[in-house]
């Protein structure tokens, strides 16, 4: 039996193109700074292109808006966050890192586009990379928070605040439904072959079509509260709440 899984398993795996010598020579001349960065951007671009999915029929997400769905994308750098730095305590940090100057670099050009003079990008990047890893900074909390108690309403907030700007017309089961989702998608990554990953070659799950129904009933206005947000260099940054940035991780 197991001679014939192993058939099987032969059968059904997809065949993968041979690489020839000069092939291999200029991977190694590239060396591994060189291979980070170009996998940094193709899981940048499997980022994007998933992001643009229809996000709103099942989870409600407004998409048309810039911090939705730039907030929609940085959740997914942090669900393969949470994956490749266990699975590779060594690369996994760094190729993080170098996917976030991709991100950074892109996230310029959209400024631009968006009007903002160029005189103002760097002060307008500075405050998104605040946003974004302050949302992440709330992620991580939740999923601690929910691993120790079992309770996912701290994280279902950190969505709240971060993908729905505390929207008050968003449901809790909009934004519980992007929280399973996303809970889901991490399992499956996990699941998925590393290298795939690493290279940004991975699959991701097609967003959900339907609101999920029969949740407990969750007040999302109690954790429209600010985050403390670690810094590297001024100790500790603290979000305001104000109608100005309302987001506050």
């Amino acid at each position: 039996m197991r001679a014939v899984s192993r058939k099987l398993e032969r059968c059904l795996s997809p065949r993968l193109p041979r690489r020839g010598f000069l092939h291999r020579v200029a991977k190694w001349l590239e060396g591994p700074d060189e291979i980070r960065v170009g996998n940094a951007k193709k899981i940048l671009d499997s980022i994007e292109n998933h992001a643009k999915s229809n996000f709103k029929v099942g989870c409600g997400v407004n998409q048309e808006k810039f911090r939705p769905q730039f907030g929609l994308e940085m959740l997914h750098l942090w669900a393969l966050k949470i994956v490749m730095v266990p699975a590779d305590p060594d690369e996994g940090p760094k190729h993080f890192a170098e996917v976030c100057e991709q991100v950074w670099a892109r996230t310029e050009v959209r400024i631009y586009k968006e009007g903002i003079h160029s005189f103002l990008i760097s002060k307008n990047l500075k405050e998104i990379q605040q946003w974004t890893f302050g949302a992440m900074t709330a992620y991580d909390k939740g999923i601690i928070e929910m691993q120790a108690t079992g309770d996912n309403k701290e994280f279902v907030g950190s969505l709240w605040r971060n993908i729905y700007d505390c929207d008050v017309e968003i449901s809790p089961a909009q934004a519980v439904t992007l929280a399973d989702h996303i809970l889901t998608q991490i399992q499956d990554l996990q699941g998925q072959d590393k290298g795939l990953v690493f290279s940004g070659d991975m699959t991701w799950k097609a967003p959900p079509v339907a609101v999920m129904q029969d949740i407990d009933h969750m007040e999302l206005a109690q954790y429209a509260k600010p985050v403390v947000v670690p810094g590297k260099d001024s100790g500790n940054l603290v979000f305001k709440w104000d109608a100005q940035y309302p987001v506050v991780r």
